[in-house]
């Protein structure tokens, strides 16, 4: 199906002398909204049309794009095909934006994004009149360099290239919690706990008193900061015993004594310790726990 171009734009296209520029619109997971031209000026733009599932652009009426991050695309284009298109967009290193910590942290990956042309030479653009898309899609790896950062960007068929089907194990192979045929199936609220950190003794390991409960119930399961610098971010829980938590990988911001924290009890797969005698849920077991072993399998007959 042909793209669609405003017909004020056609117009402008079809007279022969353009006054384009380009935009980057991004939104991260945790709701954070950010905009780029590649323009010598700011660009403010009524969102509003373009706020629809997956975006959430509500009341964003004369949001600002700015001018001051120097951006630039490269190999930006699209194929017929089922190849992923893959393109990236630079912007200055000057740790306004794209700081290193929050890279790590993840805080950009999996951001939703739009690359559009609009007109600058009218005083107040409109998405219905002024406005053509280009790319939509999502940010992959973010690289920090010296004096630049470049973003990969990824179409959305990018989801195309990923593994369909699921792998026999013994273990249960699901997420604990998740929704679904073949899911977990059981809610997650009556396992879902929230603490407040009491001691701290690094990033990957501190104290709430109030964690009563018994020793790796909370082993494997996932935790997420409702306050402090690592607000939003999740890590996994490694260990649990006495009420100190003990995290698969440091976070990457410090972690203080106040800071509060939701976590989930945690599922190692096991249909026996887990499934069936903590979360009562054997009927939605995910794994084949009674399949033969490889010995069984290339064993003689009898033997």
């Amino acid at each position: 199906m042909p793209k669609a171009i405003p017909a004020p734009l056609q117009a402008h296209y079809d007279s022969g002398s353009t006054c384009m520029a380009a935009a980057l619109l991004i939104q991260r997971a945790d709701g954070e909204v950010f905009g780029f031209t590649s323009a010598s000026r700011p660009l403010v733009l009524d969102l509003t049309p373009w706020d629809a599932d997956p975006w959430d652009l509500a009341g964003l009426t004369a949001f600002e794009f700015t001018s001051s991050q120097g951006l630039d695309f490269s190999s930006l284009e699209s194929t017929a095909g089922f190849e992923v298109d893959n393109a990236e967009i630079k912007t200055l290193n000057d740790g306004s934006l794209f700081k290193t910590d929050d890279i790590l942290a993840g805080r950009w990956s999996g951001a939703r994004f739009r690359i559009f042309l609009y007109r600058w030479d009218v005083a107040a653009p409109t998405i219905a009149a002024d406005v053509e898309t280009l790319k939509v899609g999502t940010l992959g790896e973010a690289k920090p360099l010296s004096t630049v950062v470049t973003v990969e960007l990824r179409c959305p068929k990018q989801q195309l290239q990923q593994a369909v089907g699921a792998v026999s194990q013994a273990n249960c192979r699901v997420r604990f919690g998740s929704q679904g045929i073949g899911q977990c199936n059981k809610d997650p609220a009556p396992f879902t706990h929230t603490f407040t950190v009491t001691a701290v003794a690094n990033k990957g390991q501190f104290t709430a008193s109030a964690a009563t409960q018994v020793a790796d119930y909370f082993g494997y399961g996932v935790l997420t900061w409702l306050t402090g610098l690592n607000r939003k971010l999740a890590m996994q829980v490694s260990t649990f015993e006495a009420g100190v938590f003990t995290l698969s990988a440091p976070m990457v911001f410090n972690v203080a004594v106040g800071d509060t924290f939701e976590v989930v009890a945690g599922c190692r797969g096991r249909f026996a310790e887990d499934c069936r005698d903590k979360f009562n849920n054997a009927v939605n077991f995910q794994g084949e726990k009674d399949r033969p072993t490889r010995d069984r399998v290339v064993s003689g007959g009898g033997t």
